[in-house]
């Protein structure tokens, strides 16, 4: 485990001549990163490197202040141009950072979960779980984007929380480093754990941090039929290719008027598998939750959006996947929490994200239960189909779930 005190910096390999070489002894705490900085014992050149924690795991980075650099192709466009880039214009961000003492603690686990992408965010704090049983002496120190807070669990020693908007994280933020320098001179020492993004969330609880208990299974039947809705204006559920090609223009060039028409044309389709479901289940209700307030939903949708959530908010919403049987959304970080919670789910994924299928599920059920309640659906699927879908899940789970425990 690699220490900023005592400090053991990991080795690195000189994005000029290749060389390997040990670690460095001056380092940056750009938020994101942790970078070590040092000049190659062959070339003599001064540069930096990424630390082998977070996505440097996987993604090990070097560069120089001109033109070298040294990354995996696939970390490219999303973490290593955007580092190298923020380094060698100077560019950076403010924040400030508050300290929340729990426990008094004198070694120190230091779990970074700052991150521009708020998945990522959740899957490094899950970290915590593996630490939660340490000597007296011993705690965890979350690192995390202030209004993520209410997420960090009680076991936890330290929360250091950061105010700053989550997509402004791949900046480095100097008051950050400032405050890290000072803070690791009061404990006798500091270890960075290495805050994986892959880790197997079938093996934990995560209660300790949504604070409630997932949709028990025994009550489907029994309750109202609750269907919630995850909406958001930046990724849309499309009806044809065309609208791909109208999102990624939308992208690419900032044509607010699209976005506009993508998402009254995402709340027709939402609109669409109501209806449809309450032809079949007349008594269902609907709710809908997520960023984004655009458009008016019928007054049978109890609209739980909102522009900035609080955590009050945050609370709130994960009351409401609690009590629903599905909940339905476009794949990515938004279906993380809600997947967690409700009993089943419906998401829809667009081709370009078919590799990280696994990575906004956190739903955990008994195998065939499992695979009954949990449908990947591609982006582009008809109201029709996703209503069948859903009408289907919640009208035949009964049958399922008798013979099922019949069978155990």
């Amino acid at each position: 485990m690699w220490s900023l005190k005592p400090y053991k910096s990991p080795p690195s390999t000189c994005p000029s001549c290749k060389s390997d070489n040990e670690g460095f002894g001056t380092w940056q705490f750009t938020g994101l990163h942790l970078l070590g900085i040092g000049r190659c014992t062959n070339c003599g050149i001064k540069y930096y490197h990424n630390w082998p924690v977070g996505h440097g795991v996987d993604f090990p980075i070097s560069f120089d202040d001109q033109s070298s650099s040294r990354y995996p192709q696939k970390s490219k466009k999303w973490l290593a141009e955007p580092l190298i880039t923020a380094i060698r214009t100077g560019s950076n961000t403010t924040a400030s950072v508050e300290r929340m003492v729990r426990q008094t603690i004198s070694d120190v686990l230091l779990l970074n979960c700052l991150d521009p992408c708020y998945g990522h965010i959740l899957w490094k704090l899950f970290n915590a779980i593996y630490y939660q049983d340490l000597e007296d002496s011993q705690g965890i120190i979350v690192l995390i984007p202030a209004n993520c807070q209410w997420l960090v669990p009680d076991f936890v020693a330290e929360v250091w929380s950061v105010d700053i908007e989550i997509d402004l994280l791949g900046l480095p933020i100097p008051q950050l480093d400032d405050f890290i320098r000072e803070m690791t001179n009061q404990y006798d020492s500091m270890h960075i754990l290495p805050a994986s993004t892959h880790i197997d969330h079938g093996k934990f609880d995560l209660k300790p941090f949504l604070r409630i208990d997932k949709f028990d299974l025994v009550s489907f039947s029994k309750q109202q039929v609750c269907i919630t809705f995850i909406w958001r204006q930046d990724r849309f559920w499309l009806s044809s290719t065309i609208g791909e090609w109208l999102n990624l223009i939308a992208i690419k060039y900032s044509q607010a008027w699209i976005n506009q028409w993508l998402a009254r044309k995402q709340l027709q389709k939402i609109k669409q598998v109501a209806d449809l479901v309450l032809e079949q289940i007349p008594n269902a209700k609907f709710k809908v939750t997520g960023l984004g307030t655009y458009g008016i939903f019928p007054e049978y949708f109890n609209d739980l959006r909102q522009n900035r959530p609080d955590p009050k908010t945050e609370i709130e919403w994960c009351s409401t996947y609690q009590q629903s049987q599905l909940v339905i959304g476009v794949h990515g970080s938004n279906m993380l929490i809600p997947t967690a919670l409700a009993a089943g789910f419906i998401e829809l994924i667009p081709k370009s994200k078919l590799p990280f299928i696994t990575e906004d599920i956190l739903m955990k059920h008994p195998a065939r239960f499992q695979t009954f309640l949990g449908r990947h659906l591609d982006l582009l699927t008809s109201a029709k189909l996703i209503a069948a879908h859903a009408i289907s899940m919640i009208k035949d789970f009964d049958y399922l779930y008798k013979h099922t425990l019949a069978e155990s």
